[in-house]
């Protein structure tokens, strides 16, 4: 399967990760959250169980230990991303059945690089929440128009990432919902107004591209979003490990207005929901450090729990019944 081969990556990834904390246990031997976190990373994703569902030609990942740093572990984040890229896009979809005339957009919005990661995002953060309360003293009291005032609704992340003259670059991507489309002019200037450093924004409009009758502009768009946590193993490890101290606990994903309400999936593996009835086969694949890729280990066919195996019997009367057709006029 192809997307083995991505797990593959990630998995090696991962282990890496895994390897360097560990490098750091023996630097930090009094650091007993270095040993755990070393432990999960290193062991996570370490088997795979995909059900085959052959009837249906659907393949779903059943069960595996996932230690859900999506921080640190490319895995986790991929896995994460993926299922709320799904569910909202559902919500999305039902939006826009309720409200045809609003606007799909995309928006991106940055502050000026800086040597403090601590600094820079909080930087950011404070003042795209200047940006909602402005928004919410519009809707609530009709003061204080901005163009931000004319998003319905938005889902959005921060991203980091670390720029060559080693500097770190946060910056947010959402998905809007609009009332009207943005003048981008007098919205930069609103930003940095706000950010006293940056006025670069972007905003462009989501495209309607369909394939097999569902839209792949709003699923482009909605990967952007929910990449954020994939992005950080695009750093170096001493970076990335820096940026999870820095930035472990925060929140790095929102929504607000007609976008808000979806909840974060506890669980990484797929829904098997609906999927009780029918036949398939569980492929146990291992992951081999040495050769940095899954392999399978065995399959097994496996017939639908619920299934209910009905013998066929010869109808033969019973005694009284046989009685009664005798007597019977």
């Amino acid at each position: 399967m192809e997307i083995i081969a991505k797990y593959s990556a990630l998995k090696k990834r991962s282990r890496e990760m895994g390897l360097f904390i560990k490098d750091l246990v023996q630097e930090f031997p009094n650091r007993q959250d270095y040993r755990k976190l070393e432990a999960n990373v290193l062991n996570c994703a370490s088997y795979l169980v995909f059900n085959n569902y052959y009837t249906i030609d659907e393949v779903k990942l059943s069960k595996a230990q996932t230690c859900k740093k999506h921080m640190l572990c490319p895995f986790c984040a991929r896995r994460r991303a993926a299922k709320m890229v799904e569910k909202n896009i559902e919500k999305f979809d039902q939006v826009m059945n309720d409200n045809p005339k609003l606007i799909p957009a995309m928006l991106t919005v940055t502050v000026k690089n800086g040597d403090n990661l601590e600094e820079r995002y909080h930087h950011i953060k404070n003042s795209f929440r200047k940006l909602q309360k402005h928004r919410r003293d519009y809707i609530d009291r009709g003061v204080g128009f901005s163009e931000f005032c004319k998003l319905e609704g938005a889902v959005f992340s921060y991203e980091i990432t670390h720029s060559e003259d080693k500097k770190w670059h946060p910056h947010i991507h959402a998905v809007v919902l609009l009332n009207e489309y943005i003048d981008v002019k007098k919205f930069s200037k609103e930003w940095e107004k706000i950010t006293g450093d940056s006025y670069i924004v972007d905003i462009r409009k989501i495209t309607k591209k369909t394939m097999n009758g569902k839209s792949t502009a709003i699923s482009d768009a909605m990967c952007e979003v929910f990449k954020y946590a994939l992005k950080f193993s695009d750093l170096t490890l001493e970076r990335q490990f820096e940026a999870y101290e820095t930035l472990k606990g925060q929140r790095m994903l929102g929504a607000f207005g007609l976008l808000h309400g979806v909840k974060i999936p506890e669980s990484l593996l797929d829904d098997l929901q609906g999927l009780e009835a029918l036949p398939y086969i569980e492929m146990f694949y291992s992951f081999k450090n040495k050769k940095g890729v899954y392999d399978l280990m065995r399959t097994e066919e496996r017939e639908p729990k619920n299934t209910i195996h009905i013998r066929e019997y010869e109808i033969v009367p019973c005694e009284l019944d046989r009685k009664r057709s005798e007597t019977s006029p």
